[in-house]
């Protein structure tokens, strides 16, 4: 999945759309959790986590992609904040400190396609963390997706591109194929990536951070922290590692 972020890094901003560097209700789960050092597994192009340090927090991003990294440190650098950026693997990445809060968003742990290196990354989580440290997992709701099956689930339009997200089921995995249309040229050029992602159910992943040891265990819909339901766009898990 490393080559498929590599890919996508330099139009994945343009299609960020929200106002805001942090998603709706993100900012209120952070500050709940009283955190004063913390971790992103997965940063991408650090808009979280620039976006964090813009609030006042000690802010560290973690991702597999030299490419996005590149970006996350220009955003920081324009923004002026101290944000710490490593360039690593998830799964077994030792750095040198421990944290009170670690976020893993996004498409973070389905890409990593493999059960047990998901697990060796949930025990990085609860390694990396303080006791009483928390962590926060967002995903899609893939009890919703593996249910109802779509197969184009989003089109974005931004000028002259157009992004389009499509699923191919398979047996365990799911093909994620994003294409990028760029109209502005005649005929259109059309670039197409794919990447495999393990689609967790809630019940299955809150059974494998009980494995890891993490307790108080809780799930929500949004960030807001809704209930989770059928319907639920996300799957918010919140959790915590023993005092």
């Amino acid at each position: 999945m490393g080559k498929f972020k590599r890919k996508i890094a330099k139009s994945y901003d343009r299609f960020l759309t929200r106002k805001s560097f942090l998603p709706d209700g993100l900012f209120v789960l952070v500050k709940e959790a009283r955190a004063r050092k913390i971790l992103e597994f997965g940063c991408g192009t650090g808009t979280v986590a620039v976006g964090l340090s813009l609030e006042g927090y000690d802010v560290t991003g973690v991702d597999y992609s030299p490419e996005m990294l590149k970006i996350a440190r220009q955003k920081a650098g324009a923004h002026g904040t101290k944000t710490r950026f490593f360039n690593g693997n998830i799964i077994d990445i030792r750095l040198p400190e421990r944290f009170d809060l670690l976020l893993c968003l996004g498409n973070t742990l389905p890409i990593i396609t493999s059960l047990s290196d998901s697990r060796k990354l949930l025990r990085n989580c609860l390694n990396h963390l303080n006791p009483g440290g928390i962590l926060i997992i967002q995903i899609l709701n893939y009890d919703r997706i593996l249910k109802t099956r779509p197969g184009t689930f989003a089109t974005e339009i931004l000028e002259d591109l157009v992004r389009v997200k499509q699923y191919r089921y398979g047996k365990n995995l799911i093909d994620f194929v994003v294409s990028l249309i760029d109209t502005a040229r005649i005929p259109p050029k059309i670039t197409v990536r794919t990447g495999k992602i393990r689609p967790w159910a809630r019940a299955d992943l809150i059974a494998e951070l009980r494995k890891a040891r993490f307790v108080h265990i809780e799930a929500f819909g949004s960030y807001s922290g809704g209930k989770f339901s059928a319907e639920s766009k996300d799957l918010i898990i919140r959790c915590e590692t023993m005092k």
